[in-house]
């Protein structure tokens, strides 16, 4: 009994520790990714603003205004009234943001708060954030409340603290004579970028300066203890043991010190919402003490716990009436199989949720992808045969299994490394027939890419075309049109988004679809990307503030004027400059196939060629 009782607690030992590493293990990885993508999502924020400050700077009227403004007396009401005239239009485009002048010796020579004017910014705080600026750089400035910005004001506003973006204005010889900052409030859009990444329920996003204090609205300059945890630490990281936050409350947490903004941002989450899976084994352990019958049973329910968490999917290989065969794809969210239906005997793809991504906002998001895509009956669109529950609680929809190649396989197959002019409408045309349906439902499908579009041998038929992967779908009209993917910030494919999608994820209807459409559409033309970067952050920048290479000159093949007008069209930086509709581009393309028409000869026979492994 002795024996069998040691053998019970060590055996219980081993498997709470087995469960605790599987389960810090899923968190820190967790914490790390919701910070990279609040890192992503801050910077690319930021890059905007610091773009619309330098766009409104290129104005020479501004410039010359802020000029003339230095040089006459302060506050004179002339030259700042003339600079308002000329900066008014401008902020107001890029948010109606207010603004400050100041010149070289740290005085306010215009703001939008007149009391201002003539004071000087703090030598000690705020002055030195200006320094880059007067050496000619453009540069973000983190939150400050004006009773650490303005010296010696009698009155100060009131009101939350301001971010600023900073830019140097150069007189005519090239020197810079003053800087040119716009305002932010703290509580607006840097506020919601750093919460779009809290993590759980009980979780806390933040900004913090260099001695730990906190830089937005609700708990502005309270001391993070994270800052402290992590200030050994070049590069942060993930911080598993358990400390009480500046509420009093125990959590755990996860940071990153960013230099170029003089900031880091931070996540916390509470420790007992992070740690819950633990609470059981706690309960397990208490009861192998009391009575070793239980505590073996706990100790195998454990083990199967630890089994569970490493394993890739659930306890059998069934889903349904699908029996898995063997996995054909994988995405962040869900794993795909080939299945076959137990009566039916016909096959199927199963597209069956991680476990990882058990949580409610994900299960939302599975619920919604399959009940949207389910409502679409177009031949162009996938089509969806069941959805449920698999024996150990996974979801799991089935879908036609598809003999094809996506479009990103079609093209490392072509030879010339392009698809020809008359295939590229055929294949455009279905697609945007698949989206004139969604569209008309009110459905926006939001990651149009190659890899979601699949060119299928289909009913006896060649090149034919099936829309994939709804799994960023978002409904415009109903009721239920909240974007689930807000804790993601930013979700899909960085270069076929449309520029508003990245200035604001959730600003979105059937136009984002229409620009992904003509990237992938340049893409099939080409043979290149619509833009080429090292990072997603300078390919961000691109697809803000560049304008693409001319069809006509990237196309190694004679293209069409009117399918190149089409094209671009589609890619305008402006969402009102692009075809409104769907419905439009198949009318349009529907004329161009009639004279650039791809047969079924001509798709039979490059199937033929193509090698068998599909």
């Amino acid at each position: 009994m002795l024996i069998a009782s040691a053998a019970l607690i060590a055996l219980g030992t081993w498997t709470y520790r087995q469960v605790e590493t599987s389960v810090r293990e899923i968190r820190a990885s967790t914490m790390r990714s919701l910070l990279d993508s609040e890192v992503n999502a801050l910077r690319v924020w930021l890059a905007e603003k610091i773009g619309d400050v330098e766009r409104i700077l290129r104005d020479t009227r501004v410039r010359d205004a802020i000029v003339e403004l230095v040089r006459a007396s302060p506050c004179a009401a002339g030259p700042r009234a003339r600079l308002e005239r000329e900066l008014r239009p401008l902020l107001r485009d890029v948010g109606d943001a207010t603004f400050n002048i100041v010149d070289r010796s740290g005085r306010l020579r215009a703001t939008r708060f007149p009391d201002y004017c003539g004071l000087s910014v703090t030598a000690d705080r705020f002055m030195p954030q200006l320094a880059p600026v007067f050496s000619g750089a453009t540069r973000f400035i983190r939150p400050f409340h004006d009773r650490d910005r303005i010296a010696g004001a009698p009155r100060l506003r009131e009101g939350p603290p301001f971010a600023w973006i900073a830019a140097p204005v150069r007189d005519a010889t090239g020197g810079v004579v003053a800087a040119l900052s716009v305002a932010e409030p703290v509580g607006a859009v840097f506020a919601s970028i750093l919460q779009s990444a809290r993590p759980g329920v009980t979780g806390e996003a933040f900004a913090f300066d260099e001695r730990g204090a906190i830089l937005t609205v609700e708990h502005f300059g309270k001391i993070a203890p994270l800052h402290g945890q992590l200030r050994n630490r070049e590069a942060g990281g993930v911080i598993l043991d358990p400390y009480i936050n500046h509420r009093g409350v125990e959590v755990i947490g996860a940071g990153r010190w960013l230099p170029e903004y003089d900031m880091g941002v931070g996540l916390e989450i509470e420790a007992a919402e992070a740690y819950a899976p633990l609470r059981y084994l706690h309960i397990a352990f208490g009861v192998v003490f009391g009575a070793l019958v239980i505590a073996a049973l706990a100790a195998a329910a454990s083990a199967l716990s630890v089994i569970r968490l490493r394993r890739e999917m659930g306890s059998g290989r069934k889903a349904g009436a699908y029996a898995l065969k063997k996995r054909i794809g994988e995405g962040g969210m869900a794993t795909v199989y080939l299945a076959r239906h137990d009566l039916l005997r016909r096959p199927a793809a199963v597209k069956l949720m991680k476990r990882t991504r058990t949580s409610d906002e994900w299960i939302a998001r599975f619920e919604r992808e399959v009940q949207m895509a389910s409502r679409l009956a177009h031949p162009n669109t996938v089509e969806i045969f069941d959805f449920g529950l698999t024996r150990d609680g996974l979801f799991y929809y089935a879908m036609e299994y598809l003999d094809g190649l996506t479009l990103s396989e079609m093209l490392l197959r072509a030879e010339a490394g392009f698809i020809p002019v008359a295939r590229v409408i055929h294949i455009l045309r279905q697609v945007c027939a698949a989206l004139s349906e969604a569209h008309a439902k009110g459905i926006v499908h939001r990651d149009i890419k190659p890899e979601n579009i699949m060119v299928c041998r289909h009913g006896g038929m060649y090149d034919h075309v099936k829309l994939l992967d709804f799994g960023l779908v978002k409904h415009v009209t109903g009721k239920h049109s909240r974007d689930l993917t807000r804790s993601l910030r930013i979700l899909g494919t960085p270069l076929y988004m449309a520029p508003e999608r990245l200035r604001n994820p959730a600003d979105v209807d059937a136009r984002v679809d229409i620009y992904a459409l003509g990237a992938v559409a340049y893409l099939m033309l080409t043979g290149r990307r619509l833009f080429d970067s090292t990072d997603d952050l300078a390919l961000t920048s691109r697809i803000l503030n560049d304008a693409p290479v001319p069809l006509r000159e990237a196309a190694p093949q004679p293209v069409p004027p009117e399918l190149e007008r089409i094209v671009m069209s589609c890619l305008e930086k402006r969402r009102e400059d692009r075809p409104q509709r769907v419905a439009d581009l198949v009318e349009a393309l529907d004329a161009l196939a009639a004279e650039h028409r791809w047969t079924q000869r001509e798709a039979e026979a490059w199937w033929t060629a193509v090698p068998a492994q599909l």
